[in-house]
């Protein structure tokens, strides 16, 4: 019987964590809307970003007297279905991860290009969605200097950042200026994978430092300063 009660406890953590991770997949939005959808429609590459910019601007104008709401009046409101327990008392990440995306996408075409942004953005996301599925599925073995997080989570982590960076990469390749050579193609994905890989031992970290939350902006800079040298 316990033993029956503990595989429906796991199972039902794993089936927790993929409608959490779920979420996630809302960052695709931010290619397919700057790539196919908006030009569809006849927008220009300036009118995508700043349509994409306006609607993040939008959901935090939205989001934010919500979060407000929940935290000094109600704290049984619907929003709390789709918190963290730590984030039962405090800002929900959600809010900040929407602020560090429209911090990023406003430097586009100051500091980096379009792709560079969206680059960081879904190899974060999705190689932190790969490992804590992974992890929670069929991760056995503990990583090193880690409370919970698994080897087995780890490397799927790993693979998928890079793997996911690459292949978007190959698509996007035309759009990128002819500033980049081929060889970024496989040398880019590179960055996020190596800064998701860091900082994921961290855990941690201040609520405020989240890897989802820190990773992109770390990566971008990155990528920027290695811009900078090579031309």
């Amino acid at each position: 019987m316990g033993e029956t009660k503990k595989q429906s406890s796991e199972e039902f953590k794993f089936l927790n964590e993929l409608g959490r991770k779920s979420i996630h997949l809302s960052v695709w939005a931010i290619p397919l809307a700057y790539h196919w959808i908006l030009p569809c429609l006849g927008l220009s590459s300036e009118g995508s970003l700043f349509f994409i910019q306006l609607s993040l601007l939008g959901f935090l104008c939205f989001f934010i007297p919500l979060e407000i709401y929940r935290l000094k009046f109600n704290p049984n409101t619907w929003i709390n279905h789709f918190t963290r327990a730590y984030e039962k008392e405090r800002p929900a990440n959600y809010i900040l991860t929407a602020a560090v995306w429209l911090m990023l996408l406003l430097g586009v075409n100051f500091f980096y290009e379009m792709e560079v942004v969206e680059l960081v953005l879904i190899t974060t996301v999705m190689g932190d969605s790969a490992a804590a599925l992974v992890g929670k599925g069929i991760g056995h073995r503990r990583l090193p200097l880690t409370k919970e997080k698994t080897v087995e989570g780890f490397i799927a982590g790993l693979l998928t950042n890079y793997l996911i960076g690459f292949c978007f990469l190959m698509i996007v390749w035309n759009n990128l200026s002819s500033s980049y050579q081929i060889w970024f193609i496989f040398v880019l994905p590179l960055i996020p994978t190596i800064v998701w890989g860091s900082l994921d031992f961290f855990e941690d970290l201040p609520w405020y430092l989240a890897d989802n939350l820190f990773n992109p902006p770390l990566a971008a800079i990155i990528v920027a300063m290695l811009e900078i040298i090579l031309n």
